[in-house]
């Protein structure tokens, strides 16, 4: 199993792993992972090494500082760092997570880096894009409902007579220098055979429009829509309106909207993650395609429903607090939640969010970038079941023992339910293991656990605290019987016969015990000493016994003595 574990941290994470042992307020490397060797281009040769003397000064004072944090506050931290290599920019997520030694102190840091450079450059991407397209948006309403239209006085031939002080703008001539002149002379050619057909239509009494294109007088040209009105007087045509409404900037707005929607929806179509964007009423209004692939519903099956659709009820509330916090800050937000996939499962992802707001400041949407986290949640439990329990016997270890004990002394303090502990170890286990080698040795330890762990109760514990010693927390018991009743059933069970690797063994225990006392203070260093002061009145006594702690009488002589039956 050990072996398997390794395995899984060497070769069976993706992510960059790092193992690093903290030794006189310094930071060595002790384990380096596949991942993180072919991604940073290193050898298993660092392991041993400070973290001064691998990375150049300022990052290493950085690293150095990160990792100061996890041993000031001990516990789990989080950052996220930029850097670059051949030029090019990448990010990286790094979580920092404590394991402690024997004494409770911070002995090891494990690293794991998760390269977000990708989704971070799809976020800004499709950010971008989408911020791009509102833009032009809005220049293209601006223009079409402010701008006021060029008007020219034609006579039915198409000469100009009078115009506005718009179509001065548009045209960059003065009226007075296009006083008799045909408007044909500032068409481009190729519209000039459109010109005359507007015309012609024109003074037969019907309203006729039409694109064109105009050359200004800097000779730039301008796409025009133009539109041509009969002038009547006593119900006869004696001239034309000609109504110019500059469209360039439009069609380039336009052109740009067609150009910006099509690269983001090149992005979107073939983003791995989740791509949502969400009005002001908290509809979907887009999902990407990756919807199918990653939940298994198709784009339709989303729109216009509620952005909390399929999250988990327990994590709609918060989620629907830190959306509305965002849009109300304009911060972007990240939030871990779960939530339902075709198949009926809960899959856990993580989301960051981003709130658009127009030129008035007015919220227009939220951008949402969501991957699935399934898998890294996973690696974190496995990496966290590392640090609790204890390798061989998979039974819980030290650290695991204080926190359970700590949440037990609680319950002692707060509502008076009595608790004990059992401290026990194999008798002669030296000489088990110098006879028949480590590997029966290691067998026997295992196989200890297993049979302490089937004698106690559910809600008990059990757990390795290094070598072959074990400890037994017992909580909720009426008395030091009950914890008596449990040590010899641990006995009886622990005298069954023993075969291991070929060998028949002959395995016994010794064990101390001390209850809590009711009335005085205690913590589980002097609950501790009393068991282990126990023990060795055990084994003095000639050992495959228990002795039980007198807190009354706290001498050698006075402590109870059960030899256990043979």
């Amino acid at each position: 199993m050990e072996k398997f574990y390794k395995e899984v941290l060497m070769n069976g994470i993706k992510d960059m792993v790092f193992i690093l042992k903290v030794v006189n307020d310094d930071f060595r490397f002790q384990f380096i992972n596949t991942a993180a060797m072919e991604r940073l281009n290193l050898s298993k040769r660092i392991v041993g090494s400070s973290i001064m003397d691998i990375e150049p000064k300022e990052k290493a004072k950085f690293l150095y500082n990160q990792y100061s944090k996890v041993v000031e506050i001990q516990n789990s931290y989080t950052y996220e760092d930029v850097y670059e290599e051949n030029g090019k920019k990448y990010y990286a997520e790094t979580v920092l997570s404590p394991f402690f030694d024997e004494k409770g102190t911070v002995d090891q840091i494990i690293a794991v880096v998760r390269d977000i450079t990708h989704e971070r450059n799809t976020f800004t991407n499709a950010l971008e894009m989408l911020n791009e397209l509102a833009e032009s948006n809005e220049r293209y309403h601006s223009l079409f409902f402010h701008n006021t239209d060029g008007i020219f006085i034609l006579d039915k031939m198409g000469f100009i007579s009078d115009g506005n002080e718009a179509s001065e703008h548009i045209t960059g001539y003065e009226i007075r220098e296009l006083f008799g002149k045909s408007l044909k002379e500032i068409i481009d050619k190729e519209d000039t055979g459109n010109f005359d057909n507007l015309i012609n239509e024109a003074v037969k009494g019907t309203n006729q429009s039409g694109n064109l294109l105009f050359n200004n007088k800097n000779g730039e040209q301008v796409n025009i829509i133009f539109k041509i009105i009969p002038l009547f007087i006593d119900e006869k045509i004696i001239g034309l309106y000609g109504i110019l409404k500059d469209v360039t900037e439009q069609i380039q707005s336009i052109n740009k909207l067609e150009e910006s929607e099509k690269r983001f929806r090149i992005i979107a179509e073939n983003a791995h993650d989740l791509i949502t964007l969400i009005n002001k009423d908290g509809e979907i209004t887009y999902v990407s395609p990756s919807y199918k692939n990653i939940l298994g519903y198709y784009q339709q099956e989303y729109l216009n429903k509620s952005f909390l659709h399929n999250v988990h009820t327990d994590d709609q509330e918060r989620f629907l607090e830190i959306v509305q916090n965002s849009i109300s800050s304009g911060e972007p937000f990240t939030i871990q939640f779960r939530q339902k996939n075709a198949e009926g499962h809960m899959i856990w992802c993580e989301s960051i969010g981003n709130p658009v707001f127009n030129h008035n400041n007015n919220f227009q949407h939220l951008v949402v970038l969501t991957r699935d986290i399934t898998l890294r949640r996973e690696y974190e439990a496995k990496l966290k079941y590392f640090a609790y329990h204890d390798s061989l016997t998979n039974l819980p270890n030290r650290l695991f023992f204080k926190e359970q004990f700590a949440l037990a002394k609680e319950q002692f303090l707060t509502s008076n339910t009595p608790l004990a502990l059992i401290l026990l170890d194999i008798d002669y286990f030296k000489l088990i293991n110098d006879t028949y080698g480590h590997d029966t040795g290691d067998a026997v330890i295992k196989e200890f656990g297993s049979r302490i762990k089937s004698t106690i109760r559910d809600h008990d514990m059990v757990a390795r605290l290094g070598g072959d010693e074990f400890v037994i927390l017992l909580s909720n018991i009426q008395s030091s019987n009950n914890a008596i009743e449990i040590a010899e059933r641990i006995n009886d069970t622990i005298q069954l016969p023993w075969k291991l690797n070929g060998h028949t063994l002959t395995v016994t225990t010794s064990m101390g015990i001390a209850t809590a006392p009711s009335q005085l203070i205690f913590t589980e260093s002097s609950l501790m000493k009393k068991a282990d002061i126990a023990l060795y009145e055990a084994k003095k006594s000639g050992k495959n016994c228990y002795k039980l702690y007198n807190d009354n009488c706290p001498t050698p002589s006075s402590y109870t003595n059960k030899k256990t039956k043979l």
